[in-house]
């Protein structure tokens, strides 16, 4: 290859080294550049002489090119911002760039570019961006169900104006239920309004046996004529003025003796088989009742107390209609109901305008064989008098031996048109679960209330985003509510190497680097930034042993110079 060869070979030297040191010198000025990926210089060697025997080759020139590092991780360091984020592992956001703007709507160029800079904030406009200009790509959430739509991602942009109210259609509720209650079984009879749900069953009137003789009683003779008897405790009293001409037929005696009568009890004019009888029966509720009358007392010329047929007592009894279950709690009744019932937990709800509610919950027992019990809701916290306070939700809980749930079975149930307070919050599902409703024993007698949770809020603005470990793109609202608004998707490469390098950090495809692939798992640190992985140390190291190899090809060249000045100097 001779003089001219080395001094050709010296220069591609120099012009390698001057490569490594351009190398080197973008490393250092980019070893505060989040998320950089230095480039470091291979050496190739270049054969001039392929043609010739091995024992006439020479050591050949020399090629330098650049090696990416692009797999190797930067250290990952905390961040105040709460939209930073930094990869762990393998892996590149997707990203695309600003070219202009339109009406005031930003333009992009529709080319996707990859990068691991994840120093992204909130624009005006709700676009996530990185300090390098790179807008962030991501797949949108459904609200309704908190699940991706679709896989394909698009330019994010966060609205940043208000979210409209959400109604509440759903409560999730996990209790236990004391197996006894200090409060005891709540009792339907100490109730103006049957406040259960079961109907009707019909009564059985207790009724007086005796009949009047001659049809009527003749109590004409002397203003001191009179009939006397008791009805449970309680006198009543018939006189001449009770009739006419002092002759008391049937039907005026039930008018005199009704307006007599205890509370809870009637008289009535048999017919049919009772013809001719004092009919007496209870008004009050309760399963069964007891009517006694005694100390009958007639005095008087004309009247005689055996004409009665009974004597002088009698005692009827018989079972109580219990009254159909009107599924309410009315004010009055308030009092009797707390102290049968006892606290369930409460919520705060959402009608389709936002309008919040608070719904309180009380457990009543209602029976013990089976352990039954019903659940009831404050629809009226201002109720009054006989206007309904608390509503039946409208089921049965029934609870077998060992504390487990039996029915329903559903692991819910619909309360239908609740209304609190006169708001429509329209039909709400009760979500109870699996096992989220037990009777097991409580030794303070108490509902034991684990979860309450529903699904509305009222309307608000947005006050901050977020970006969580699963990358999900959090949106805080002034309503207190966080909400997942998108999800980052990451990509990765067969051939990451082969990536072409763009400006701040990005790549874009190459033929080499093959199509990127969505990852199924992500690895994303919110408030977090990936650092530069350039090495100070180890670049002034290289840089140093770059030099000292230009300063050695140049004195190859001065060397080579020397030599073909002594050539040109023997014709002299």
């Amino acid at each position: 290859m001779g003089i001219f060869g080395a001094m050709t070979t010296a220069v591609a030297g120099l012009q390698a080294q001057s490569f490594a040191l351009e190398n080197i010198s973008g490393n250092i000025s980019n070893s505060q550049t989040t998320a950089f990926k230095r480039v470091d210089t291979s050496f190739a060697d270049i054969v001039m002489s392929m043609g010739q025997s091995s024992s006439r080759q020479s050591s050949g020139s020399v090629l330098a090119s650049a090696r990416a590092t692009n797999t190797l991780q930067g250290p990952v360091s905390a961040s105040s911002i709460d939209t930073h984020m930094a990869i762990t592992g393998d892996g590149y956001f997707q990203i695309q760039r600003k070219v202009g703007e339109s009406d005031g709507e930003a333009q992009f160029s529709g080319a996707n570019l990859y990068t691991r800079r994840g120093d992204f904030v909130m624009d005006k406009e709700g676009y996530l961006v990185n300090g390098a200009g790179g807008y962030l790509m991501g797949i949108p959430i459904d609200p309704g169900t908190g699940n991706p739509v679709g896989d394909v991602a698009q330019l994010m942009k966060l609205s940043t104006g208000l979210i409209e109210a959400r109604a509440s259609t759903k409560i999730d509720y996990a209790a236990n239920l004391p197996k006894q209650p200090r409060t005891g079984l709540l009792d339907i009879t100490d109730y103006t309004q049957n406040p259960a749900l079961n109907a009707a069953s019909p009564a059985t009137a207790p009724s007086l046996t005796g009949s009047l003789a001659y049809t009527d009683i003749d109590l004409s003779a002397s203003a001191s004529d009179s009939f006397t008897f008791d009805v449970n405790g309680t006198t009543v009293t018939l006189g001449p003025s009770d009739g006419t001409a002092g002759v008391i037929s049937i039907g005026e005696a039930v008018t005199a003796i009704s307006a007599q009568l205890p509370a809870g009890i009637s008289v009535a004019q048999g017919t049919g088989a009772d013809a001719g009888k004092l009919v007496f029966s209870s008004t009050s509720t309760g399963s069964s009742a007891s009517i006694t009358v005694d100390n009958i007392v007639a005095t008087g010329t004309n009247t005689v107390a055996a004409d009665l047929g009974f004597g002088t007592s009698a005692t009827a009894s018989g079972t109580d209609a219990v009254p159909a279950g009107t599924g309410v709690v009315i004010a009055s009744d308030f009092a009797t109901f707390q102290s049968q019932s006892r606290e369930g937990g409460s919520t705060t709800v959402y009608d389709a305008a936002g309008t919040p509610a608070d719904v309180q919950f009380r457990w009543a027992k209602m029976d013990d064989s089976p352990a039954t019990w019903n659940l009831f809701y404050q629809s009226n916290s201002e109720a009054t008098g006989s206007q309904t306070m608390w509503t039946n939700v409208g089921t049965d809980f029934v609870f077998n031996s060992t504390g487990k749930l039996t029915s329903p079975t559903t692991g819910e149930v619909t309360i239908p048109n609740m209304s609190i307070n006169g708001n429509s919050m329209g039909s709400i599902t009760f979500d109870f679960g699996t096992n989220g409703l037990t009777q097991y024993a409580s030794s303070q007698g108490d509902v034991d209330v684990t979860l309450t949770d529903q699904d509305g809020y009222a309307s608000g603005s947005l006050i901050s985003v977020g970006v969580g470990d699963n990358g999900r793109i959090t949106a805080n609202y002034t309503n207190g509510q966080q909400i997942d608004v998108a999800e980052v998707p990451l990509y990765q490469f067969n051939g990451d190497s082969a990536l072409k390098r763009e400006d701040g950090g990005a790549f874009s495809v190459t033929r080499e680097s093959g199509s990127p692939v969505k990852m199924n798992e992500v690895s994303i640190t919110g408030q977090a930034l990936e650092g530069s992985n350039t090495d100070i140390a180890e670049e002034f190291s290289k840089m140093i042993i770059t030099q000292q190899a230009y300063s050695a090809n140049s004195r190859i060249i001065t060397t080579a110079n020397d030599m073909m000045q002594d050539v040109l100097n023997i014709v002299r």
